[in-house]
């Protein structure tokens, strides 16, 4: 700019120039829109308008699904956005909060964090819960439930119907709290973005729902082959550090691990049906039992989230998925006593 021209800018002027520049920047009236449900003034950013549609499912069972059109942008899940007025305000139960700590965590653990979980409550935190994942028999569209992430923590009522929805794409025992969201995306081609999901959708016999718990199985399986073949690949013959791929045997069923959880195989026989199976999670113990008998009943090296812990079925194997309090290698899966 040349010597002696006015360099004063408006307030409005840097703010727009922040925000081309990419700088998020959060102003009073963001903050009150977030309130209203509306996202950031940002939001966007010179990138293409998309209209979708998504689903929700009330808590109370005697209110129908809703079908909720909104407008977004390209290059995101515009879900994660919408979602966080949603699901913000109400007040963090901390007393519930730090029993669910200590029963899941020991007596060790210190909760005066927790008193502050309301701050976080306050704009709204949303997670995620994948139905289905993009692959190629879906055309690369993934299913999604979102869902407040501190919803029991709130104290919010149990939503039996979306556990059922987890539960007939093969995710049995995942428990949800308060109203969520049903939303869809696809990856390719890119960019990424969302697109309609419907009331249709709901239905049982919709397409994507009888995909669902093949496509679930066959991503497991996928997985597991891409750790496989970066495992055959271990150069000079050297000895092979644990990674996910590693498959311990235990009597009955056979489990791997990552950082974040541990992966339990139990083969159950095609014949049975995911009525007949029954799994009890414990922070450090797990017992399932097939048709009234017992296939397992262990106590674990170390404590695990038992609201985090779910299990699916198909072509007569469980999958057990356990997530792991501390993050980290177990050397065994049974505690020593």
């Amino acid at each position: 700019m040349a010597d002696g021209e006015d360099k004063t800018e408006t307030p409005e002027e840097r703010l727009a120039f922040l925000r081309s520049h990419g700088v998020t920047v959060e102003t009073v009236e963001d903050r009150e829109a977030a309130k209203q449900g509306k996202p950031p003034a940002d939001w966007g950013n010179g990138r293409e308008e998309i209209e979708f549609s998504y689903v929700k499912i009330p808590a109370d069972e005697s209110k129908p699904y809703e079908l909720i059109k909104t407008k977004g942008y390209v290059a995101e899940d515009c879900m994660l956005t919408l979602m966080k007025p949603m699901f913000a305000g109400g007040a963090i139960d901390t007393e519930t909060a730090k029993k669910t700590a200590l029963a899941q965590m020991g007596s060790d653990v210190s909760t005066m964090g927790l008193n502050h979980l309301g701050d976080a409550a306050v704009g709204g935190v949303v997670e995620t819960f994948a139905l289905v994942r993009p692959c190629r028999s879906n055309d690369h569209c993934g299913v999604y439930i979102y869902l407040d992430e501190v919803g029991m923590l709130k104290q919010l009522p149990p939503n039996p119907r979306a556990r059922s929805l987890a539960a007939a794409c093969s995710f049995h025992g995942a428990d949800f709290f308060g109203d969520v969201f049903v939303g869809r995306t696809k990856c390719q081609p890119a960019p990424m973005r969302n697109i309609d999901f419907t009331l249709a959708d709901m239905d049982s016999s919709s397409p994507w729902l009888k995909r669902a718990s093949a496509e679930n199985y066959d991503y497991g399986l996928g997985m597991a082959e891409i750790r496989d073949t970066i495992n055959a690949q271990n150069p000079g013959g050297a000895p092979e550090a644990e990674d996910e791929s590693t498959v311990k045997e235990e009597e009955g069923f056979t489990w791997s691990q990552s950082e974040e959880d541990v992966e339990i195989c139990l083969e159950v026989g095609e014949g049975v049906k995911a009525g007949a199976v029954k799994a009890q999670f414990k922070p450090q113990s797990l017992a399932v039992t097939v048709g009234g008998e017992k296939r397992i009943d262990v106590e674990l090296y170390d404590k695990v989230r038992p609201d985090d812990c779910n299990w699916t079925m198909s072509k007569g194997k469980v999958t057990i998925t356990l997530e792991k309090v501390r993050e980290g290698r177990w050397t065994v899966l049974r505690r020593v006593v």
